[in-house]
């Protein structure tokens, strides 16, 4: 038995803090929650862990993010419209995926995250094998994550008329032009589904590491796939994770397409008979807002990823103002791009604020269930996640209470208000997962780190050329010209 003992205790969102509080664990679940002095009159040979400067939170839980431990712009890719963005990736092939990814849990780690949702991405360098090391890694990380398993079939290049985008293109550039020789992803539904059933016997022994399907976003995925992916997460109680209205170009092609809601045409698919999230929505409808909170479908804001890439701020006024459920990711380009998730939870707070002498905004407890409860319903974690109750893994994060503390010390109730206005990612001094330290301030947890930035950097550094520069270039004028 261990007890963690903190100046202040958060079990939750909405609880009241513990003064002098602390979190008994026993293997990699949590035994109890309370005052330092009862807790310790019920395991009085418990082994006493003193954070008596820092405030105990549930784990972080960043809820939409592709494991890229390099930033964007530190991978060659600089701010961009999101299409353009795209397509600058083709420029280079993969780099080594388990570094990549490691040094991306790592970091998470660093700044309080106890569990993600890995969102579909795939380098094209052999999906199953790149699957397979982003899972290895984040298990070795000790990072909980909920994977998933891509598909699109569709859009590769243009989301409207591809044949005609690329005919459209200069001469050179079509000779010049990669397409895939083979579908991305595993290739079919059929190919998905196998997919889903390989990982999940190979994996089935790290309880860390659980899979849903990620069937890319509307414009990417046919009305068949969606219908059946569905179904089979329906079957096997795993959930479903898309991009949803991401640019103005999707919202586009959606309204052309659909006529109306996009959630409206998914439900009528059955895609809301299987849990579901969905990431960003910058420009989701009434109508798709409506029917988020009927359905439940919790809606992960990405702001810092939106503003850089032109797409404007996700719409959390208004998605607080309904009671729908929202979440937070960084999406791997954070405004500050860094992993930063504190931060993030701060921009994505500021612009839930609705402006105006009446200003209504999310509530500390509110910004925190944000960032832990809704958070684990995005990534599909068991019921009760992101609280430290009894019963619960021992999933939680310590934060040093000196850039946050008044003259007059913390009180339960300043404490979290402050906190979440004014603490960073540096000043996590306790990053736990199933009861293990993940994270302190180590020496060994910096040089483990290093370790990873270095080998993730030399193999960025590494990468073949996959597309010439003139080639991309004319790709990225015809997305502008739409």
């Amino acid at each position: 038995m261990r007890i963690l003992r903190a100046r202040l205790v958060v079990p939750s969102a909405g609880a009241e803090a513990i003064v002098d509080g602390c979190v008994a664990i026993a293997g990699d679940r949590i035994a109890a929650v309370g005052r330092f002095k009862d807790v310790r009159s019920r395991f009085p040979g418990g082994e006493v862990l003193d954070y008596r400067q820092a405030t105990i939170l549930p784990g972080l839980i960043n809820a939409h993010q592709h494991g890229r431990g390099l930033s964007p712009l530190l991978l060659g890719y600089p701010d961009d419209a999101l299409e353009p963005w795209i397509a600058a990736r083709r420029r280079h092939g993969p780099p080594d995926v388990y570094a990549v990814t490691r040094l991306a849990a790592e970091e998470m780690l660093a700044n309080g995250v106890t569990a993600t949702l890995h969102a579909n991405y795939s380098y094209g360098s052999g999906y199953r094998a790149e699957l397979g090391a982003t899972a290895r890694a984040y298990r070795d990380a000790g990072l909980r994550a909920t994977i998933c398993i891509g598909y699109q079939d569709r859009g590769f290049l243009a989301y409207e008329n591809e044949a005609g985008f690329v005919a459209a293109l200069p001469e050179d550039a079509r000779k010049a032009l990669r397409m895939p020789a083979e579908p991305p992803y595993a290739g079919s539904v059929a190919e998905t589904i196998a997919l889903m059933e390989e990982m999940s016997a190979r994996f089935e022994d790290a309880p860390l590491i659980t899979f849903a399907y990620g069937p890319a976003g509307p414009q990417w995925v046919s009305d068949a796939a969606w219908a059946a992916l569905a179904k089979d997460a329906a079957r096997r109680g795993v959930g479903l994770h898309f991009h949803l209205l991401e640019s103005p170009l999707q919202a586009a092609w959606c309204r052309k397409t659909h006529g109306g809601s996009t959630l409206a045409h998914l439900r009528r698919l059955g895609v809301f008979e299987a849990k579901a999230s969905c990431a960003h929505g910058v420009f989701m409808s009434e109508a798709d807002m409506t029917l988020a909170c009927e359905e439940a479908v919790v809606v992960v804001a990405n702001p810092g990823s939106n503003l850089r890439l032109f797409n404007g701020p996700p719409p959390v006024a208004e998605l607080h103002r309904r009671g729908c459920m929202v979440a937070v990711g960084t999406d791997n380009t954070a405004l500050a791009d860094d992993e930063d998730y504190l931060a993030e939870l701060r921009l994505y707070a500021a612009l839930a604020r609705t402006p105006g002498i009446d200003a209504v905004g999310p509530s500390p407890a509110e910004i925190l269930r944000t960032a832990t409860t809704n958070g684990a319903k995005a990534a599909f974690l068991p019921e009760g996640a992101g609280s430290l109750e009894p019963g619960q893994p021992a999933d939680l994060v310590a934060i040093d209470c000196a850039r946050f503390e008044l003259p007059d010390g913390l009180r339960p109730d300043n404490a979290l208000p402050l906190l979440l206005a004014r603490a960073r990612g540096t000043d996590v001094v306790l990053t736990m997962t199933a009861g293990i330290v993940r994270h302190a301030r180590r020496r060994e947890d910096a040089d483990r780190r290093a370790h990873w930035r270095h080998v993730a950097a030399a193999s960025v550094a590494n990468r073949e050329r996959r597309q010439d520069e003139a080639t991309v270039a004319a790709i990225q004028r015809g997305l502008r010209a739409r």
